[in-house]
């Protein structure tokens, strides 16, 4: 609960940082910590809740009346799961601009060597297991370095991922719903390490009190977002769980049909 606590403050600190420097383009990061802060402050809820036993669920404890008010903010304001759709779609239009200057290209590819070699010499180095994408170390405490490397691999098979997943799917990826959330879920799990660093960066930097408490959470947190985000990539081209979606949305459209459940009662009721 604390961890999530101090990511869901990181997101804000971030964002409003950004906004007071002038920013205008923020709506990414704004649904992004719409979402995180909402879904934490229901775990945290039912977590005290779990922990209070029987004495969580009366009245006079409090809390049943701030799970209710919780369960708000994952609706209004847009829904989560809407965001979750925005977070992802706008990523792909950005790297969708990108795949449009390289068709360009490749209908002239003498003239336009240097984008096709660009292009040509990531596939090659990610074919291989070499990275070239951005790099976080060096902006962060050296204390963090590592959690600094897990973001930085992070946001690069995020990119390389997004662009494999346009270049199969192409204007048709809007109807891959399954794929889409699992996109949105590595965008907040990848904006949480960025926020968490920053913040833990700048304490250890500034030498407060509780700066080692705060590289403890982060480097925690970056750890288990790293293996978070692998997964979720992984799943969004994995033959397995692309059968699975495909079944999942079978059984939707089977229950829509039918108007209700439409498996047999054992005991024939």
């Amino acid at each position: 609960m604390a961890m999530k606590h101090y990511v869901t403050e990181s997101m804000a600190y971030m964002i409003s940082a950004n906004m007071d420097q002038g920013s205008k383009e923020f709506q990414i990061e704004a649904a992004i910590s719409k979402i995180y802060g909402s879904e934490a402050a229901w775990f945290c809820c039912d977590e005290a809740i779990q922990i209070l036993g029987g004495m969580g669920y009366m009245r006079e404890c409090g809390l049943e009346r701030v799970m209710r008010d919780l369960r708000i903010f994952r609706i209004f304001e847009g829904t989560n799961d809407i965001l979750r759709l925005f977070i992802a779609l706008t990523g792909i239009q950005y790297a969708g601009s990108s795949m449009k200057e390289l068709q360009k290209a490749m209908k002239n590819p003498v003239g336009n060597a240097g984008i096709l070699f660009d292009f040509a010499g990531k596939r090659a180095k990610r074919a291989v297991g070499m990275s070239s994408g951005p790099s976080l170390t060096e902006h962060v405490h050296s204390s963090l370095a590592t959690s600094a490397d897990q973001t930085s691999k992070s946001i690069y098979e995020f990119g390389a991922t997004v662009e494999d997943i346009l270049m199969k799917h192409g204007k048709k990826i809007v109807d891959e719903q399954f794929v889409l959330n699992r996109l949105a879920e590595s965008a907040i799990e990848i904006y949480a390490m960025v926020s968490v660093l920053s913040r833990a960066s700048r304490s250890l930097t500034a030498g407060h009190s509780s700066a080692q408490h705060e590289a403890l959470m982060c480097t925690t947190y970056c750890d288990e977002a790293f293996h978070k985000v692998k997964i979720c990539l992984e799943e969004t081209q994995s033959g397995r769980n692309l059968k699975i979606y495909s079944n999942l949305s079978q059984i939707s459209q089977d229950v829509i049909q039918c108007g209700g459940l439409m498996q047999q009662h054992p005991l024939g009721f």
